[in-house]
This record gives C-alpha cells, sequence and structure tokens, in this order.
C-alpha cells in the first residue's frame, strides 16, 4: 500500500475528458509477492482533479467495480471498495483484495463503470532461474580495498529494475537485516550491480545490537540477500525510481483506457550459506 498512498497528491490527471472520451479511469497500484493484501487506488477521469475532503462530499461515490483475474488459471476476483484518508489529509477510492500471486504468472486489472466503459492493465510477476550454486573454493566473490574495507561487488543478472535490496547477516543468536534501498546501477547488459562494504555492515550491526568496536560480534554463518524485483512494465526511464515522478500523466503507462500504472513486485532471493572472512 505503501506506493499507493506515495500518489496522494496525485489528482490531476491533465486529460479533458471531452476531447478523449476513451480514457475512463486513473489507477495506482501493484500486486506484490510478499503480501496477499493489495490495493490499488481508482480516480475517474473527470475535467476537474479530484478532491474529496470528506466522506460526504459528492466524489465520495464512486462508479466503478474492479476485478483482476489470473489469465493462467482464469481465477477472477472481485475487489472491494472502501474511501481511506491519504497521507495528505483527503480521502481517495482504495479498492483491495487478499489473494496469494505466484511469480511467472500474469494478472489482468480491470475497472468497470455501470455503463460498461473498461479501463484495464496488465502485469507478469517476475519469476526467476534457480541461482548457479557458487564453487566452494570461491564462496562469494570479495574485492579488497585498503581504502574502503572487505567489499564485493554484486551483480544481479536478469534484474534490471530492483525496488529494495535487503542483506540479512545470519549470525549465531540473531539476524539483523541491512536495507540497501535501490543502492548500485544498471549495468550495458541490463543487469544490476551494487557494492557490498561488509566493514560498514559490521558497523551497522555492531549498533544495532548495542556493541562497541571493542566487543566480539557472533559467529558468522551465512548471508540472505532479498531483492523486491518491478516487473518489465513498471521499469523506469534510466533506472530511476521515483513514485512520484512516475505518478505523473504520461511519463509511465501500461493502462489501457485510462492513466497511471499498475505493476508487479516479485522477489529474488539467495543464501551465501558458507562462512567466509569478515572485518568483525
Amino acid at each position: 500500500m505503501g506506493f499507493v498512498l506515495a500518489m496522494a497528491g496525485c489528482d490531476s490527471t491533465e486529460i479533458d475528458p471531452f476531447e478523449n472520451d476513451q480514457k475512463y479511469f486513473t489507477i495506482y497500484g501493484y500486486l506484490d509477492e510478499l503480501s496477499q493484501n493489495h490495493s490499488v487506488r481508482v480516480i475517474p477521469v473527470t475535467r476537474f482533479p479530484e478532491r474529496i475532503t470528506s466522506p460526504l462530499d459528492d466524489d465520495a461515490q464512486i462508479d466503478a467495480q474492479v476485478y483482476s483475474t489470473d489469465l493462467e488459471t482464469g481465477r477472477k476476483i472481485r475487489w472491494n471498495h472502501s474511501l481511506r484518508r491519504l497521507d495528505d489529509g483527503a480521502y481517495g477510492h482504495i479498492f483491495s483484495a487478499n489473494f496469494i500471486v505466484r511469480p511467472g504468472r500474469t494478472y489482468r486489472l480491470e475497472v468497470i463503470r455501470a455503463d460498461s466503459m473498461i479501463t484495464s492493465a496488465e502485469t507478469t510477476i517476475p519469476s526467476f532461474p534457480v541461482p548457479e550454486p557458487i564453487p566452494a573454493e570461491r564462496p562469494f566473490p570479495f574485492l579488497y580495498n585498503m581504502d574502503d574495507g572487505l567489499t564485493s561487488e554484486i551483480e544481479l543478472p536478469g534484474i534490471a529494475s530492483p525496488w529494495d535490496i535487503i542483506l540479512t547477516y545470519d549470525l549465531e543468536r540473531s539476524d539483523f537485516r541491512l536495507p540497501y534501498g535501490r543502492a548500485g546501477h544498471r549495468t550495458e547488459d541490463g543487469n544490476w550491480k551494487f557494492t557490498i562494504d561488509t566493514a560498514l555492515d559490521a558497523a551497522r550491526i555492531r549498533d544495532m545490537a548495542g556493541l562497541t568496536p571493542a566487543d566480539s560480534l557472533p559467529r558468522f554463518f551465512a548471508l540472505v540477500l532479498q531483492v523486491r524485483v518491478l516487473d518489465a512494465n513498471w521499469d523506469p526511464p534510466q533506472g530511476v525510481f521515483d513514485p512520484e515522478i512516475l505518478a505523473q500523466p504520461g511519463v509511465l503507462s501500461n493502462v489501457k483506457n485510462g492513466l497511471g500504472i499498475w505493476g508487479g513486485v516479485g522477489l529474488y532471493h539467495y543464501v551465501w550459506e558458507k562462512p567466509f572472512p569478515l572485518p568483525f
């Protein structure tokens, strides 16, 4: 729901419906492989921007029904409507549904008016092959830099647009999740590359655990890489993901007979199970 709420100020469609009568709704939302609860914001395309300040406003009602369909199985789900207060204090029309999405499957969203006019969009949840095992003699591709400490460049094949990168250090008696965000850059061949700085991570773990630099960290067992990946339709221009920019009409859209974006978020997961030297 975070992305939907990030669109709270994006009410203007910047389109005259009397000049283009084939755009009926603006939609913002996504399906997330890590969640069973999915939401989408729906805004009718009208001459004036939607601004609902009270549940008693005329615009607090919406002529729309929302359905999603798993195109592999044909399963169709009706989404439930609620009027929800957004981060900017105004209200928005939010439709929600509870179901599991599967990697590699394509889902169609349809927003239907009473006169049968339809705005739709499709998204395919990213999927990834099982990674090749890393040779035992080189369990982790370290690069050592005397100035920066112990670092490693990680290239993610087949991932052009991550949303969020998280590293989890599995230490004896505790796990420490370290967010890397959207660190790194896209390579010329369309992969994503970022740098792990284990010296900096060790300092972060000490801070999280309340340890001093003189204290020894618990034994290290494994490093878990988790990457939330955007689908191909949601790939932002120049690889820069900024919800406030992408929300603007005309920047990026996969919506038919409407505006906005409806995407999918998949999960790439990998575990380096063998211990390797760290500056702990």
